[in-house]
């Protein structure tokens, strides 16, 4: 593992610093297939970075909320900063939220902006779960396999690189379809579907996931219904579009 990057005499966690990299690589792609798309793509960078704001203000905010017993004799407390100190899921809706908001405003069309994130969202993720790997982010389940590696005293499954490798996987299937666009939109939820049923595959090999009760996973049940609702939405617009099609 490699918890700290050192540049010169700057020490840089580097599960963070790969958080970063992850944002600027996803956003240049994505305001690149914006551009091959016909949209502006500083609309790209305007919402990626209000986004961003809103997110990190919204997950601290919310957490503060939920632990109000722990701040409300040292509201100062709440400016911190720490990683552990965020609701990561609530900063990720209120982030979406407002970038919906900036489509909206802007009348940047939504299925068309969609598109064009795809590919950011791919390499975002690929570049996440490597600094994840590296920053010793996250634990696989106990494994025997040649591959397992040292974490925790323990021979575990490499779960953030399953997770890069589903990355690039849906990254391949998205480069060589390239050509193929039967929708707006359909590179958006094509990537959805894929790295949902990724999820729903691969959170067997994550150490001590959130249970449902009676042994079922929380991720599992959360990427099969993200991925029903998904494939509805696909099938809904291929039904569409081919009734258009007969229209013609």
């Amino acid at each position: 593992m490699l918890p700290t990057l050192l540049l010169g005499s700057v020490a840089i966690p580097t599960y963070p610093f790969f958080l970063l990299l992850a944002l600027w690589a996803g956003m240049w792609l994505a305001a690149l297939q914006a551009r091959r798309l016909g949209l502006d793509g500083d609309h790209v960078y305007n919402a990626g970075l209000y986004g961003l704001l809103a997110g990190v203000i919204g997950a601290r905010l919310w957490f503060v909320l939920s632990h109000w017993n722990n701040y409300a004799g040292d509201l100062s407390q709440a400016l911190s900063l720490s990683r552990n100190a965020l609701s990561p899921l609530e900063g990720v809706i209120i982030a979406g939220l407002v970038v919906l908001i900036y489509v909206q405003r802007q009348n940047v069309p939504l299925a068309v902006f969609l598109d064009a994130l795809a590919p950011g969202l791919v390499a975002a993720l690929v570049i996440t779960h490597i600094g994840a790997f590296l920053g010793g982010e996250a634990l696989g389940a106990p494994a025997a396999v040649p591959w397992a590696v040292e974490m925790g005293g323990t021979l575990r499954h490499p779960i953030q690189l399953y997770e890069a490798a589903l990355g690039l996987v849906i990254g391949i299937i998205l480069y060589a379809g390239r050509g193929w666009r039967p929708w707006p939109g359909f590179y958006f939820w094509l990537v959805v579907a894929l790295y949902s049923l990724g999820r729903l595959l691969l959170e067997i090999f994550r150490a001590q996931p959130a249970l449902l009760g009676a042994g079922i996973l929380t991720v599992q049940v959360a990427a099969l219904a993200v991925l029903v609702v998904t494939l509805s939405v696909m099938a809904y617009n291929f039904t569409r579009n081919r009734a258009y099609e007969a229209i013609q």
